[in-house]
């Protein structure tokens, strides 16, 4: 703590934390970052954990992580992804692509909770328990009960985010003005930020049916396609010397590029999975492949969590290249 002097009277002020590379991260900034990247965290343990309480009480795997939506994991489900995709959108990650790509993947992941997946519900552990009817059991459905709750969640989503991008449109505009423009990058990203809210939108909008029957499935393949992009700018940018912390850069590097082929390998299977696989299959491989993602999500944050620990947002980095022996 550092005392200031005003009129005769002393107050007390946080003292700045110090950064590696030199400059000065105030102290409520780095708990800031800290409680976002531990709460991803958490909110991954906190699916994982409902998941696996399920399990034990029904004695039963389900098809899918996505599927427990018709199950007492519904909330947790719903509200974890959402919480996920507000800490995204908080995070500042680096300027360009790595921000811009957090907060297209926090846009993404709450619909993969508003939007549940179709289920056979003859595959549901205690389906017959349950307030929800397809047609027929035997085929996969978005129940109609789910329906109008989809309707209401997913349009009050869309008119706040309209009127989010709003907002960052604004801040653009007016940095323009004052000649400070954000990087090009970041424009970009805002420009991407605005088709997807359209193309989600028009989709919501006039085609309700395959909305209700994909967009799941899109916005979860898009959601994990997105991190895996962030995961290779990180193995690319590890934070710089002098030696990170718990471990060096070269090891940060290494491990964030066996989560990124990993990842990218577990979305992969998922989706060839999901395009060729019977939906009532008896081994619940995409419920598997699901867990993989969700470790993987949760040791990648883990790594930001420890590695930038005292950097806040993280500095700018040295290519491998200029690292000896890369």
């Amino acid at each position: 703590m550092t005392d200031r002097v005003h009129a005769g009277a002393t107050t007390q002020t946080s003292a700045p934390w110090p950064r590696r590379d030199g400059a000065e991260a105030p102290e409520p900034a780095l708990d800031t970052y800290r409680a976002l990247r531990v709460g991803l965290v958490a909110a991954g343990l906190l699916l994982l954990v409902a998941v696996g309480i399920e399990i034990a009480r029904v004695g039963v795997i389900p098809g899918s992580i996505s599927a427990t939506f018709y199950s007492p994991v519904r909330n947790v489900l719903v509200g974890s992804l959402i919480a996920v995709g507000l800490a995204l959108l908080a995070i500042k990650g680096r300027p360009g692509w790595e921000n811009g790509l957090l907060d297209l993947a926090g846009m993404l992941v709450p619909l993969v909770g508003l939007v549940p997946t179709p289920v056979v519900l003859a595959t549901v552990a205690g389906s017959d328990e349950l307030p929800y009817r397809c047609p027929d059991v035997e085929v996969s459905c978005v129940p109609e009960q789910v329906a109008p709750d989809v309707g209401n969640n997913v349009a009050a989503y869309l008119l706040v985010g309209l009127a989010a991008l709003l907002f960052v449109g604004l801040r653009a505009l007016r940095a323009r003005v004052r000649r400070r423009p954000w990087p090009a990058a970041s424009e970009r990203a805002v420009v991407v930020a605005l088709a997807l809210w359209v193309a989600t939108g028009a989709w919501f909008a006039l085609g309700r049916a395959s909305f209700l029957g994909y967009a799941h499935y899109a916005s979860a393949i898009a959601f994990f396609a997105l991190l895996v992009a962030v995961v290779w700018i990180n193995a690319r940018h590890t934070s710089p010397p002098p030696r990170p912390r718990r471990m060096t850069q070269r090891g940060y590097r290494r491990c964030y590029v066996a989560v990124g082929v990993a990842m990218g390998a577990a979305v992969a299977a998922g989706a060839v999975v999901w395009l060729v696989a019977p939906e009532d299959h008896a081994f619940p491989l995409v419920f598997w492949i699901e867990v993989v993602l969700l470790l993987l999500y949760t040791v990648f944050w883990v790594l930001q969590t420890v590695e930038h620990w005292e950097d806040g947002i993280a500095p700018e980095a040295v290519r491998p290249e200029a690292l000896p022996g890369a």
